[in-house]
């Protein structure tokens, strides 16, 4: 092994950022550990990349469960317990000396014991912490049996202590990490974790939709639960009340953030786990399904050199990632843009992006009224959800800002009554609101299976969804947005007053020629992009 090597195999380590690979050496010293057991406690990293960063810094060979045996080799002379403990495995012997597998070539006492037990000289490769502690579950069958006694009800009903170590098991921990990387694949936002009578109910919401998946035994309710609890940095002791966390982990060597919610019920805490996977990509606005004009009329606004812009919508309408596609146009070196966001979705290089955490003050409000003071150009709010926030912003867009914000309503023409439902000077928006968008998603048809069908009234043709291999049956891959746009003219502007409902704004800007949101699903369908039976799933209606 190269004693030199040190701790530069954790630069090495793919997907790894320099603040992570810092907080894996900080946990080492602190806990006094050895840094890939500090690394993997993290989350940070797979365990593929720890094991080939390893492999490589060290020139050792990297071998695979594929390379194990059937059965360990004859005569290694030490105990199942002490190769779990120092999570090494035999996994070859000739005349003279045994193949050994390590998780971590830094630690000798395992490739010590065995060659002071066996006589024999001991050649090193490297393998993952995983398939070495499923190699000795499978060879000396023990490693299930805590969780076999859990599961036969051997641990206290409130052991926190019990139900932690329990929860680090083998088992449990590759359960919650199979369903972590199905979700990844899957390409689903959500995991519905669901505890019933007979059951662990099991669902991701792919494209918008929840979706089945085979259910865990239900008998594992409260180890997934405590599992997924750790992640998040939750008390696991605590079943009465809901609680709210976050988790940075490493599912098949990318990065995802975890926003993890449980919840008491009557058969044991249900689990909502938000997944964000860290992207870089940028987003363009040509990406986001705007047609050319509201594309053009979005760009035209995005110019003013002061103003507000709103997008509306429910939570899970595509808003984040439109304002991800203006930021896109936006982003230029002449130009200071900060964005406030809960959490932060897209890392845009060249935006200055701000989370907020009500837990230590860091509020929307708070954020934004400090953020005034750095000289921006343009100002990103995640989410007008007070007449605090708002009111900030709309004077920031009076006093030489653009501002892009959200704010939740059912409809474009909404969003002027609710700021000033809010408590917001109507006066005020009428100089600073330039536009409102309003826009829902669509799952988008398979063009491998889609099937013409006879179109609804006023359309040339329509497509309906049928499902083959290429979409899991769904019939649908990918979303897109449909949207609707209201420019702020003059006609609109005047009846910006107190109490002035969203009927008539909409009223206004059908006169001027303003499309609907259901105009531009329409335009979908017809050009095939959609399905009929989808519109009415979102928008009630075709």
């Amino acid at each position: 092994m190269d004693g030199n090597a040190g701790m530069e195999w954790l630069d090495r380590v793919a997907g790894l950022s320099p603040a992570d690979a810092a907080r894996a050496r900080r946990l080492a010293q602190e806990t006094g550990e050895p840094l890939t057991r500090a690394l993997r406690r993290l989350g940070t990293a797979s365990d593929p990349a720890i094991a080939d960063a390893l492999a490589t810094a060290h020139g050792l060979p990297r071998i695979g469960a594929a390379d194990f045996p059937d059965a360990p080799p004859d005569g290694i002379g030490v105990a199942p317990d002490f190769l779990r403990e120092s999570w090494v495995i035999p996994v070859g012997r000739s005349d003279n000396a045994i193949r050994l597998a390590v998780a971590d070539p830094t630690d000798s006492a395992g490739p010590d014991g065995v060659r002071l037990a066996s006589g024999a000289e001991v050649e090193i490769a490297i393998a993952t912490f995983a398939d070495i502690e499923a190699a000795i579950a499978r060879w000396y069958g023990e490693g299930d049996n805590r969780l076999a006694d859990a599961l036969s009800g051997e641990a206290g009903e409130h052991d926190a202590e019990s139900l932690k170590d329990l929860a680090s098991e083998a088992p449990v921990v590759r359960l919650v990490n199979s369903i972590l990387a199905e979700a990844l694949k899957s390409r689903a936002s959500d995991i519905h974790i669901e505890p019933f009578r007979d059951r662990l109910r099991l669902r991701f919401r792919i494209d918008g939709v929840l979706q089945e998946r085979p259910s865990p035994p239900a008998a594992l309710s409260r180890l997934v639960a405590s599992r997924v609890k750790i992640l998040a940095g939750l008390d696991i002791a605590e079943r009465r009340r809901p609680q709210d966390g976050r988790a940075r982990i490493a599912v098949a060597g990318r990065a995802l953030d975890l926003r993890v919610a449980t919840a008491p019920t009557a058969h044991g805490e249900s689990i909502t786990i938000r997944l964000l996977e860290d992207r870089d990509t940028t987003v363009s606005l040509e990406s986001v399904g705007l047609s050319d004009t509201d594309r053009d009329l979005l760009l035209h606004h995005l110019e003013a050199p002061y103003g507000l812009v709103l997008v509306t919508g429910p939570t899970g309408s595509g808003k984040t990632t439109t304002l991800a596609g203006a930021l896109s146009k936006l982003n230029a070196p002449g130009r200071k843009l900060i964005s406030i966001e809960d959490p932060v979705e897209y890392q845009i290089e060249g935006v200055n992006q701000i989370a907020v955490n009500p837990a230590i003050g860091l509020t929307f409000a708070a954020v934004l009224r400090s953020v005034l003071r750095h000289d921006p150009d343009i100002i990103v709010v995640g989410e007008l959800r007070d007449g605090e926030t708002a009111e900030i912003a709309v004077n920031a867009a009076l006093t030489g800002h653009l501002v892009l914000a959200t704010v939740h309503t059912n409809t474009a023409a909404g969003a002027a009554p609710r700021l000033i439902d809010m408590g917001v000077d109507p006066a005020l928006l009428r100089s600073t609101l330039r536009l409102a968008i309003a826009q829902r998603l669509v799952r988008m048809l398979c063009p491998e299976c889609k099937t013409p069908v006879e179109p609804p009234e006023g359309l040339s043709q329509a497509f309906e969804a049928t499902g083959c291999a290429a979409c899991d049956n769904t019939g649908y891959r990918g979303r897109s947005g449909v949207f609707e746009f209201i420019e702020i003219d003059s006609a609109i502007s005047e009846a910006l007053r107190d109490g002035v409902s969203s009927h008539e704004i909409e009223k206004k800007a059908r006169k001027t020629g303003s499309p609907s949101i259901l105009d531009d699903a329409r335009d979908k369908i017809e050009a095939g992009l959609t399905s009929p039976s989808e519109v009415r799933r979102v928008l009630g209606g075709v």
